[in-house]
């Protein structure tokens, strides 16, 4: 039974990598100007966080250092939303308004 097992094993994982296609370059180019596009408009709406003065090492300032496993989440979902959003509306024709 396990022979057959590890025998079946290469011919799966053949299988699976067959149903992905390499990606063009046009995909990577738009891929990328999606991408782009996204962190400026994470720049745009976070300018408070980027070019804000940092108080962590202020007097009283609670536990340094400490940062949450789930800090920044929100915001990935969001950009990676944003860049998928981008990708469809160009495959589609559609325009993307920041």
């Amino acid at each position: 039974m396990t022979r057959i097992a590890l025998l079946l094993l290469p011919l799966l994982l053949l299988a699976g990598c067959a149903g992905m296609r390499p990606e063009s370059v046009t995909e990577r180019d738009t891929r990328t100007a999606c991408r782009q596009q996204a962190e400026q408009i994470y720049r745009l709406r976070h300018r408070d966080e980027i070019y804000g003065l940092s108080n962590s090492d202020a007097p009283a300032s609670g536990a340094v250092g400490l940062t949450l496993p789930s800090q920044g989440l929100a915001d990935r979902f969001e950009q990676e939303r944003e860049i998928s959003s981008c990708v469809h509306d160009v495959g589609t024709g559609a325009s993307a308004s920041p």
